[in-house]
């Protein structure tokens, strides 16, 4: 008897206070998430995050679709060409600095899939993990082998020409947040951690895949970011 009564009062101990915080921050909790990246700009995306929260728990679902759009440049760029990851010009090679690739134009969009958890009792610190894939259609300057038939002979040429790259990338996302707890709709979110990315493409092409900032990359990339939208509750 005494050691039912003993864990009785533990359970009331551990319970109480949960449940007293759940309540008393109840007022900050929200049904459902519409957020926006501002950082993914800087990579030529806009990446919107649509979350549900389940039931009444700390857990919520996350949709995060996600555009990309270089835009092609006014004239071509004859003077230049993509040769494995280098980019050349007037024959003088140089490694294209962090996230800005050497292409004509870029077209894509991918959607991730992660499950969020709140970890403390306030419902600010998450853990959030999931899945990712995203296509690339990339343009690019560069020179590739051309067939041709002529007089009924098949010749072969080195051409200079606008080609495409489409690649194809899976991702493993593990990530912790912040979330900014606030009574009113206005949201703020920071988070940071890892994902493991795996591109395929075609071998014969521009492979994309200077560092981790590049489309075609395969490996642990780090993750940062800030979050801002609004909460809309029951």
């Amino acid at each position: 008897m005494k050691k039912v009564l003993y864990l009785l009062i533990l359970a009331v101990c551990f319970v109480g206070p949960r449940g007293y915080a759940q309540t008393r921050y109840a007022a900050t909790q929200k049904k459902y998430t519409v957020t926006i990246q501002p950082l993914q700009l800087l990579k030529n995306s806009l990446r919107f995050d649509l979350e549900k929260r389940i039931k009444n728990g700390p857990g919520w679902l996350q949709f995060g679709p996600a555009f990309y759009y270089i835009p092609p440049p006014d004239r071509a760029p004859h003077y230049a060409y993509i040769q494995g990851n280098y980019y050349y010009n007037d024959f003088i090679p140089y490694r294209p600095l962090g996230m800005f690739e050497p292409c004509s134009g870029l077209l894509g969009g991918g959607l991730d899939l992660n499950y969020k958890c709140f970890i403390d009792p306030k419902r600010t610190i998450y853990f959030l993990g999931g899945l990712s894939f995203t296509h690339f259609n990339i343009r690019y300057w560069g020179w590739e082998w051309n067939d041709f038939t002529a007089d009924g002979l098949q010749y072969h040429e080195y051409l200079a020409d606008y080609y495409h790259q489409r690649i194809n990338r899976t991702g493993i996302n593990g990530l912790f947040g912040f979330q900014i707890p606030s009574r009113h709709a206005f949201l703020v979110d920071m988070f940071g951690g890892f994902s493991y990315r795996h591109s395929f493409s075609d071998k014969n092409k521009p492979s994309f895949d200077t560092d981790m900032f590049s489309h075609g990359f395969t490996g642990l990339v780090f993750v940062t970011g800030l979050r801002f939208g609004i909460g809309i509750k029951d």
